[in-house]
């Protein structure tokens, strides 16, 4: 007689709380899905507080039933705008507070009455209290935009906002009142300097400002936000930019490829720069000289940088990546540890002999590697072997060619790095990279006498 064995659901045993920290790791389908395991995982999605509906995904995973060219597909859509309708309205009903509500929206499927379901669903979130409130619906370049509700703009129990691709309009009465807002990002827009001036003077207690492709903002001006912290800025009308805040400690700048502010003030306190523009040499020195606390400092794709000076003392980590111009890095770091860098043969010199660096990076790549070229690499590397002290070398490459230094210069040459204690080669292509014979060759005659050597491929 066989013996059956009682089975025990011991998920639905969970504490509410439980269930619902892994609902959230679940899309919006699978989390439906697990309302009819019981009747706990049935309360449990009655009561979720994070609703995240991306119709971007919905449609791609459901074609058949969703896509545009089929006759039946707008009565589809129809009824699952409807299920969105009951979902926010049983909670409104129930006076749950929503932690976050997401609505994303592909561009192809906008209409008039698709946005008219998005205000809805945007308005019963406000009505339960939403916390943290994202809306990506459109696209940059199409004609027909969604236009954001007024009352977005005012809201008491928000500290999470996005706003992606959208129409932006400020409310009747031109104030925006957020008082608890924490955190924005406002990315693929075109909005006026009235309305960013207008959204910073009504969020007070921002931390963190992320202002992404938004095309139209000519000055802005952020101050008397005692409580921001990280700012990220990427907008290429910009002008004139003041960051004046106690506790901004991280920014970054990506206003343009082919231009530059006017004026720019970014006051004393950052410890993390990162910027991609035409900076000139003259900017970015004196500036650098008027950040004390600057401890990580980031160059990416600057065209007009012919020499850069580090000389902040507090500096630990510095990353310069294909500034096509740069031709001399003079480090007066004596707490850098970590320097990154990928472009051209440069000149990195040292005033203050024997700086310990923990690591130093190098990805150095030209469309001209002749024999001067290889030269001028082996005196780059042989003046991180005297000026620094280094405890770890990476070589970074995509097939390793500029690792292998010709038979001819190498007869001309010493190998630079005599002192190396620990070098490693990562090589990003298998499938072009030179044979591994070639590459130990070429890393042994660089560095004769590592305490370690390694070399890999991702």
């Amino acid at each position: 007689m066989e013996k059956r064995v009682k089975t025990e659901d011991y998920a639905s045993q969970l504490p509410q709380h439980l269930l619902h920290h892994i609902l959230s790791f679940l899309k919006i389908k699978q989390i439906i899905q697990t309302s009819v395991l019981s009747k706990t995982w049935y309360q449990a999605w009655n009561t979720f507080q994070i609703l995240e509906f991306d119709f971007s995904d919905i449609f791609s995973q459901n074609r058949a039933k969703y896509e545009v060219i089929e006759s039946t597909s707008d009565v589809n859509r129809q009824q699952l705008y409807s299920f969105v309708d009951q979902i926010l309205l049983t909670r409104r009903r129930q006076m749950i507070s929503l932690k976050k509500f997401t609505v994303i929206m592909p561009w192809l499927y906008l209409a008039p009455h698709t946005m008219s379901a998005i205000d809805r669903w945007i308005g019963y979130a406000l009505e339960s209290h939403v916390k943290e409130l994202k809306v990506k619906a459109g696209n940059y370049n199409v004609k027909l935009k969604y236009i954001v509700p007024l009352s977005v703009f005012d809201s008491k129990w928000m500290q999470v906002l996005y706003l992606l691709g959208c129409k932006l309009k400020l409310p009747f009465s031109g104030n925006v009142k957020l008082p608890c807002l924490k955190k924005i990002t406002i990315g693929t827009v075109h909005v006026d300097d009235n309305f960013i001036r207008e959204f910073l003077a009504g969020s007070p207690m921002l931390e963190d400002i992320f202002f992404c492709d938004i095309s139209g903002i000519k000055g802005l001006n952020v101050s008397n936000l005692v409580k921001l912290g990280k700012i990220f800025l990427r907008l290429p009308d910009l002008e004139k930019l003041t960051i004046d805040g106690p506790n901004v400690e991280s920014i970054t700048l990506d206003i343009g490829q082919y231009k530059w502010c006017n004026s720019v003030n970014l006051g004393v306190s950052c410890k993390y720069l990162s910027i991609s523009s035409p900076i000139s040499d003259k900017w970015l020195n004196e500036q650098l000289k008027r950040l004390p606390h600057l401890e990580n400092l980031k160059l990416y794709f600057c065209p007009k940088l012919e020499r850069i000076e580090i000389s902040n003392p507090l500096v630990s980590k510095l990353l310069i990546n294909r500034c096509d111009k740069l031709s001399i890095v003079q480090i007066d770091a004596p707490c850098l540890h970590h320097f990154t860098y990928r472009g051209n043969v440069v000149s990195v010199l040292s005033s203050t002999n024997h700086v310990t660096l923990s690591e130093v990076s190098l990805d150095i790549s030209s469309e001209k590697m002749d024999i001067t070229w290889y030269v001028r690499l082996i005196e780059l590397l042989a003046n991180f072997n005297t000026s620094f002290n280094v405890l770890k070398y990476v070589f970074t490459s995509w097939t390793g060619k500029w690792v292998v230094i010709p038979e001819e210069v190498r007869k001309m040459a010493a190998p630079p790095l005599s002192n190396v204690k620990e070098l490693n080669l990562q090589i990003q292509s298998q499938t072009e990279a030179l044979p591994m014979a070639q590459l130990e060759d070429a890393m042994s005659w660089i560095a004769p006498h590592p305490q370690s050597l390694s070399i890999s491929m991702n």
